[in-house]
């Protein structure tokens, strides 16, 4: 004679095939790679220098610096540029570059200079930086 189930067996047989398939979906693959760790980029503006223009005789460099993080792999780089102001006589200095990158490029010293300009001068700077194709806010420098 045929019989049925009785209902805890059947709870059972129920919760262990959930389970089963529940373990199946979400378990990783054997040999399956652990997702890439995603490198991590910053970067702080500390300071502003100026070389005057001595004009006719030679162009004025502004330089700016400060402290970046790039722990994308070794060998690759970050884009760097920045655009300054200068008031009273008017200058803009500008200047791009690049930062390599690594493991342990933490808080490393960087600086840029601009490109010759016969108006550059001390006093006033506020300097528009753009890291990694991002534009940070204006600083405002002297000296």
């Amino acid at each position: 004679m045929f019989r049925y189930a009785s209902a805890p067996r059947l709870r059972t047989a129920a919760v262990a095939a959930c389970l089963t398939v529940t373990l199946a979906v979400t378990a990783p693959a054997a040999g399956a790679a652990p997702a890439a760790v995603q490198g991590t980029k910053s970067v702080q503006l500390q300071w502003a220098s100026a070389w005057p223009a001595d004009p006719p005789f030679r162009s004025g460099v502004l330089t700016v610096g400060g402290v970046y993080t790039c722990t994308e792999p070794a060998g690759t780089s970050v884009a760097v540029s920045f655009n300054a102001l200068q008031i009273l006589p008017l200058a803009m200095p500008s200047g791009s570059g690049t930062l390599p990158c690594g493991p342990g490029v933490i808080d490393a010293p960087w600086e840029l200079a601009s490109f010759p300009n016969p108006d550059v001068h001390s006093g006033w700077t506020n300097v528009l930086l753009t890291f990694d194709g991002q534009g940070l806010p204006p600083q405002e420098f002297t000296g």
